[in-house]
Order: C-alpha cells, then structure tokens, then sequence
C-alpha cells in the first residue's frame, strides 16, 4: 500500500507529482489565459466574468495583445514554465502553438510547458502540433465520455498525458472508475481539484444546494468526495494528486507572488510572507527632507521603505503624514491595504 503524502488540509498526493504542479509550488509558472471561450458548459467552471466566453489573453494578471507580452511577463517572474488555460486553448490552437514556440525559442527546451484541455478539439493532428511545437505535458478535463478518445490518442503521439478533474461531490465512483481506465491506457496521473465557489458560478452552485463549506472557497462535499477517490486509489500505479482550494490561494498564488515580488519589486519595496510588497507613503510640505534620496518622490509624495519609519518620525514629526500600504505584485499594483501609522 502507497503512503499518502502531504497535508489533508492543503493537499494529498500518492506517487510522484507531475513537474507541472512541483513548479506551480514553487510559483515558478507562468499562468497563460490563452482564450476564455469554451463549447462547454461546466456549471461548476470557475473562470471570472471578466474572462468567461471572451476572446482575451492573460500572462499572470496582465492582459496580453501579443506574444511579446507574455515573454516579458515571464522574465519579469523568472519564471521556469507556463501553464496554459482557458477556456479551451485549443480552440485557439495556432495563437497556442506559436505562444509554445515563441517561448520555447526564447527560455529553452527545458522552459516546462502544460496545457489544459476537454479534449474536444484534439484531434491527431492537432496534439502532434502540439508535441512538435514543444508541449511538455497535456492535461485533459473529458467533460464528455467520448472526449477519452482524445486521451488516448494524446498517449500514442507520446505526449505527457495526465487528466485533471473537479471532484463533483457525488461523482467519487465516476472519477475511480475513469482513474483506473487512465492508468491501463497510459496516463501518467490524474490531478483531483477541489470543487471552487466563487461570484460566478455560485449561483448555479447554489441552486444545487452546494455551499463554502472547506478553507477558503471549498464548496460542500467536495472536499470529502476527494477524500474517498484518495482512499480508493491507494493501491493504483497511477500517481494521484488532490489540490484544495486553501493549496491553490496560500501556495500557488502565493509563492508566484513572493517570486514575481522578489524579483521585480523597486529598491524602497519589500516582500512580506504573503507576496505582498510594503512599502511607506509619506505627504509633507517640508522642502529640506531627506526623503527623495531614501525612495522615489511623486507629485501626490514620497515612497520610501518602511525599515526608515523611525527616522522619518524623528526628522518630520508632525510635519508629516505616513501610511504603510500593501500591494499586490502584479502588473495592475492592487492595493490591498493602506494604513496611517
């Protein structure tokens, strides 16, 4: 009998986690909205009214107009891989395939590239495309029984074939049984996400009487439908991995983000433990500070660190107005919070 590793509350794997999701913990993925437009209609899909069914592009939180975006977006976090979504990237496929060439050309052959899929669209000739254009690893979402084919024909083009499903509270024998199916054709893993409720699809969620039950958007019973697929694939050869919603906020998000902060905050910034840049914002009318050789000044005032908190205290006294702000790392700078101190 495998062991189970990891933390039940964050998430469980048997075997070997795929290299996708080892530098998705580490943050070290480019996130690649290649199209928000679908021929499926999940009612549990979580994709943001501000993407879903809509032709736009998206390098991390950035919009994207070109490829050039997304290799700045990728430079700008360091990052060692992308993972591509949607929608369905394939219904996007050559704007996908060049974006596979583009960054393989520029980071190298070892740059890890995955993609997400129904499988709807991948057709033979379209996954040897893919394989030829450098895609590492290809992870279907089957929304219809006969979207298997498709996993099975990704398996003879020798791709790195994994699938990668919500875990519909209710639907635990289904996943068992379609795990079991994937470890005989082939499959290298199937990945189980815990089912999300956020402002779009809560209310057909809802209206099924599922609600946020577990971490931080974990709606109910999925949490334990994954549980028991864990429990029954214990003795299986395929490598098994569940995502929480609590995982994808406090450490895949988060490790992006002190990632993209480390790398790309200015000299007065600092990154604290939640990815979040702090930095100090000061108003005064006294001309003879030293405050524009401690940061940057501004027509509204100065950004400075905030370890010179003492010092401007001491020099400004009242004379001054300071406030401690959070930011998020990416590229719209998202204040998260601002604080007189």
């Amino acid at each position: 009998m495998r062991q189970l590793l990891g933390n039940k509350e964050i998430a469980l794997h048997y075997g070997e986690l795929p290299l996708g999701c080892k530098l998705c913990r580490e943050g070290a993925k480019l996130v690649v909205f290649v199209t928000g437009q679908c021929s499926d209609s999940c009612y549990y899909c979580p994709v943001s009214e501000e993407r879903f069914g809509k032709d736009r592009q998206f390098a991390n939180e950035k919009e994207a107009t070109s490829l050039e975006d997304y290799v700045m977006e990728a430079y700008r976090m360091n990052a060692l891989g992308a993972g591509i979504t949607g929608g369905d990237p394939l219904l996007s496929l050559n704007r996908t395939i060049l974006l596979i060439e583009k960054l393989k050309e520029e980071f190298g052959s070892g740059f890890h590239v995955h993609l997400y899929t129904s499988g709807r669209y991948a057709t033979r000739d379209a996954l040897l495309e893919l394989k030829r254009a450098g895609l590492d690893e290809i992870r279907f979402h089957p929304t219809r029984e006969e979207f298997l084919d498709a996993v099975e024909r990704a398996v003879t083009v020798g791709l790195e074939v994994g699938l990668e499903v919500p875990a519909l509270p209710g639907d635990g024998e289904k996943i068992v049984k379609l795990a079991k199916w994937a470890e005989e054709k082939g499959v290298k893993f199937i990945n189980i996400n815990e089912l999300e409720l956020n402002e779009r699809n809560s209310g057909p969620l809802n209206s099924r009487g599922l609600r946020i039950s577990h971490g931080l958007a974990g709606a109910s019973g999925s949490y334990e439908t994954a549980l028991f697929i864990l429990q029954k694939l214990r003795d299986s050869k395929l490598n098994v991995h569940y995502c929480s919603s609590v995982y994808k906020d406090v450490v895949e998000t988060r490790t992006r983000f002190i990632r993209i902060g480390r790398k790309d905050r200015k000299p007065y910034e600092e990154v604290n433990g939640e990815g979040l840049l702090v930095k100090l914002f000061i108003r005064t009318t006294d001309e003879n500070s030293s405050l524009e050789e401690l940061g940057e000044k501004t027509e509204e005032g100065y950004y400075v660190s905030q370890k010179f908190l003492e010092d401007i205290r001491k020099e400004l006294g009242t004379r001054a107005e300071i406030w401690l702000i959070e930011e998020m790392p990416d590229a719209k700078r998202l204040k998260v919070s601002e604080r007189k101190v």
